[in-house]
């Protein structure tokens, strides 16, 4: 199903649209160590010179020592030429999958689902709220964070 969401948004894109990879290597709970690998599809121009606004839709899997995540997100601000990890905001929605021995008292094998706000220059810092589906162990609800660097 993911899938086939991802290939309905990047079919939905504009003919015009920018991508540009969105890469960042992050430290943070729950995910420890993480690469974030990611795209971001522009949408809409600057009336003026045609260029990238640097609104866009972002899509990004985050595997990590404590889990993976991955996040579908808006890009209302980035600045195009350096690449959405380097400069910008992003609002995203973000689903985990806990393993190994995950930070902030998340028991592995769990799933969470919840939202994130990203802000970047130069370095990148995240924070969001997480509830986990379904039963199991350790936190229902929680809060994660990571710092990073755009590559």
């Amino acid at each position: 199903m993911a899938i086939a969401l991802v290939a309905l948004l990047l079919v939905a894109a504009p003919v015009a649209a920018e991508v540009e990879p969105a890469l960042s290597a992050e430290v943070g709970s729950p995910l420890k160590l993480s690469a974030n690998l990611g795209i971001r599809i522009g949408i809409g121009t600057v009336a003026v010179d045609e260029t990238d606004s640097g609104r866009g839709l972002m899509l990004q899997a985050q595997p990590g020592l404590g889990g993976m995540a991955f996040n579908v997100g808006w890009t209302p601000v980035a600045l195009p030429a350096w690449g959405t990890q380097a400069v910008g905001f992003a609002v995203k929605a973000r689903y985990l999958r806990s393993w190994g021995d995950p930070w902030g008292g998340l028991e592995p094998d769990q799933d969470y689902l919840g939202g994130e706000v990203a802000l970047a220059w130069i370095v990148k810092v995240s924070v969001g709220v997480l509830t986990r589906l379904g039963s199991g162990g350790g936190s229902r609800t929680t809060v994660t964070w990571s710092v990073g660097v755009g590559l």
